[in-house]
């Protein structure tokens, strides 16, 4: 319909009227970067409706003001991408002649930025996701500073820099759970902001100088606004490393190691325990939450599906471990190349790892026993 409004002369369309006012380029996390230009154009006269029959691209459509768009996603009744956030702020304070070029801040939700920290995290992952929560000019905490050199280091002190610039103050450090990709240097931490440090009693023991707040399950964190205060209740979500944290508000779900936007998510045999983990993920799909924060690769917007899919996917597997067992294999190496047969492309290191931490499962719940790595077999 606009084609045929351009073509017939009754939508008036020049190439100078078609602006690029900025580009984006997909953040370090992402599973898949790309450049992405965004164009404005003034459009004069009876503008056509958008026809959505014959693409698959668009469910449904309605012209919006930039300032309705905003208002509806700090309220957190609709769901915008980072960039046409920061873009919208821009084109309502400035207009569109004078939208940033460089890269602004990512905004997940409103209150919720993310602060991609380099780790040496597990592959493809090649950073950890710190989040700012808190709104300009209040509380902020800072989640998984997991900063061990120096562009980590310049990213969250830019980060708090900015939050007192802006009238705000940042009142803790906290860690998710204890492996070294959530944790950072505490020194440097403690030399850019001396904040308190929030933490589980399981991940307290991993944290040098100790902490300041234990949080336990249900734990109610309240940051303070002029406007009003935001909250986020914490979750002890167990089953990927004891003590883990997940955070839940208005705005979505922290959600830490419990799903990932990028690679996988691991159940380490020595800590983990896999029957709990896929009891945690059930636990955190019945809340409902607006949006899904992980620590690694962007924004999951479709926070039901995205949970459906995990259990399913480990459910299943979980039941074809023991499913082979029962038929009689009892070494570990050759159960583990069963299970994956679907996942050929997956490390057989971590696939044996993971074909353990089931086993185990299936151990802890008196379906198999074992005597060592090579001898399993249902009771």
């Amino acid at each position: 319909a606009w084609m045929e409004a351009v073509a017939n002369g009754s939508l008036p369309f020049g190439a100078d009227s078609l602006i690029e006012i900025t580009r984006r380029t997909t953040p370090a996390f992402a599973p898949l970067r790309f450049e992405n230009r965004f164009m404005y154009m003034h459009c004069e006269g009876e503008v056509p409706e958008p026809v959505l029959e014959g693409q698959t691209e668009f469910d449904d459509w309605r012209w919006e003001t930039i300032d309705q768009l905003l208002e509806e996603w700090c309220r957190h009744e609709i769901k915008l991408p980072p960039p046409i956030v920061t873009i919208l702020q821009e084109m309502r304070q400035h207009g569109p002649d004078d939208i940033h070029k460089e890269e602004r801040t990512i905004l997940f939700a409103h209150g919720v930025e993310c602060i991609p920290v380099p780790t040496a995290t597990l592959p493809p992952a090649t950073t950890t996701n710190s989040y700012l929560l808190g709104l300009k000019g209040g509380e902020h905490i800072l989640v998984d500073p997991a900063i061990r050199d120096k562009e980590g280091r310049d990213l969250i002190n830019s980060a708090i820099q900015r939050i007192t610039k802006d009238g705000g103050t940042l009142l803790a450090y906290l860690f998710t759970h204890r492996h070294l990709d959530h944790l950072g240097d505490m020194q440097t931490l403690r030399d850019i902001a001396n904040v308190e440090v929030w933490a589980s009693a399981e991940t307290a023991t991993s944290v040098p100088g100790g902490i300041s707040r234990r949080i336990e399950d249900g734990d109610i964190i309240i940051l303070a606004h002029p406007d009003g205060a935001v909250s986020w209740q914490a979750l002890i979500t167990p089953g990927h490393c004891p003590g883990h944290i997940c955070l839940l508000g208005d705005a979505g779900l922290v959600a830490g190691d419990m799903v990932a936007g990028i690679g996988t998510i691991l159940i380490p045999p020595a800590e983990g325990m896999m029957e709990v983990y896929i009891e945690q993920l059930q636990r955190l799909k019945d809340l409902e939450p607006h949006l899904l924060f992980p620590s690694h690769g962007p924004v999951l917007a479709l926070p039901q599906k995205t949970f459906s899919h995990y259990i399913e996917h480990r459910q299943k597997r979980h039941d074809k471990i023991l499913e082979i067992v029962t038929e009689g294999e009892g070494n570990l190496t050759n159960i583990a190349n069963r299970a994956y047969e679907d996942t050929p492309e997956a490390h057989p290191v971590l696939a044996e790892q993971q074909t353990l931490s089931h086993l185990l499962a299936w151990q802890r719940t008196n379906k198999i026993q074992s005597a060592g790595k090579d001898g399993w077999w249902t009771r």
